[in-house]
């Protein structure tokens, strides 16, 4: 099979490989689309080294039809377009054993640690796979696994009526999350962000939410107006590795600045770059601080509020490109932020 392989640091080359084989309670899938996550773009950088080594198929958020099935599966039929959830945890950890498998201590994602979509065909094991209805159109299929992030981080920061909520990040992630959070009972909904082509995706995806540059006006100023002077009730910091600006502190100092006594502070984005977190603010306001990954088993919910056409996956696509020009879209999503969001990739291109 063809499919886009990183054979070195910001190097991806489109080349012949072999296709792999399936076990028992396994299917095929023919990769149909993919799209390029934060985490892939790290993988291309180099910032996965350790944990993901070269030749590596990457693509973590794809759908594809299955072609052909393994001994024992059930439920499942040749020909069937399916969502497939990159997750695979061991079942033995605190973590699985108490339900919070999306914090597996050995945690491996499918397209990270294993061959992922950005090849023709991908094995998964059946409980991976989750059948699409027609009603979902292959354009948004692939956004699937972004939007189950989303719902997952939405469910961790328990919003209540009226809240005042701040996103700080507008990029896949954070747009994603507004897009879940939109209807919410929130009284104010802000996003933070650095670039204007960004908020602007934001303000289409709804018309209620209100944009803050931060290069140009102080976010913790302008949370502290929209919230009457008493700071935001929750506060989702999406950025991970962010850019320093003048005047202006790192993104999680400012979130505890613009939190209220007693708010909720959810982590969401990752950096390896070292984070303050205004330790005696933080405890004066009595703040609580939680994290937010991947997904917890909310593909069933987000096919069905897809189905339903809840969300606006149209306005987080900006491209779609073969596969086999994978190189050019890292470079892309690298070089031009101001321009492309969500690239989405096709093996069959």
């Amino acid at each position: 099979m063809k499919a886009a392989v990183q054979t070195a640091d910001r190097k991806v080359e489109f080349l012949e490989v072999d296709t792999p084989q399936i076990g028992p309670g396994q299917v095929l899938v023919r990769s149909l689309a993919t799209s390029i996550c934060g985490s892939d773009q790290h993988v291309f950088k180099g910032e996965f080294a350790g944990r993901v080594s070269y030749p590596h198929i990457g693509g973590h958020e794809f759908f594809g039809r299955i072609e052909r099935l393994g001994q024992g599966v059930d439920g499942l039929a040749v020909g069937d377009r399916v969502a497939v959830d990159p997750l695979i945890w061991c079942n033995r950890c605190r973590a699985c054993l108490e339900g919070c498998y999306s914090a597996c201590s050995t945690l491996k994602l499918r397209g990270i640690d294993l061959p992922g979509g950005f090849g023709q065909f991908v094995c998964a094991s059946q409980e991976q796979c989750f059948k699409l209805p027609d009603e979902i159109p292959d354009e948004h299929a692939p956004l699937v696994e972004l939007y189950s992030v989303g719902v997952h981080v939405t469910k961790r920061t328990q919003v209540d009526p009226a809240d005042v909520v701040v996103i700080l990040g507008a990029g896949k992630v954070g747009l994603t999350i507004l897009d879940v959070m939109k209807d919410t009972a929130a009284s104010v909904i802000a996003v933070v962000d650095l670039i204007d082509f960004r908020l602007d995706i934001a303000r289409k995806i709804s018309d209620r939410v209100q944009t803050i540059n931060a290069r140009h006006v102080d976010p913790v100023e302008r949370v502290m107006e929209l919230s009457n002077g008493r700071g935001a009730d929750r506060v989702i910091e999406v950025v991970g590795h962010y850019d320093v600006v003048e005047g202006r502190e790192e993104p999680m100092i400012q979130a505890v600045q613009m939190l209220r006594s007693a708010g909720r502070i959810v982590a969401v984005g990752q950096s390896d770059q070292r984070l303050t977190l205004m330790g005696k603010l933080f405890v004066w306001k009595e703040a609580e601080l939680i994290a937010s990954r991947v997904n917890r088993g909310e593909f069933p919910r987000v096919i069905e509020l897809m189905q339903q056409r809840r969300f606006s996956p149209d306005l987080l696509i900006t491209d779609h490109m073969p596969i086999s020009q994978a190189q050019s879209a890292f470079e892309m999503l690298d070089d031009q932020r101001d321009r492309h969001l969500k690239i989405v990739l096709e093996p069959g291109r």
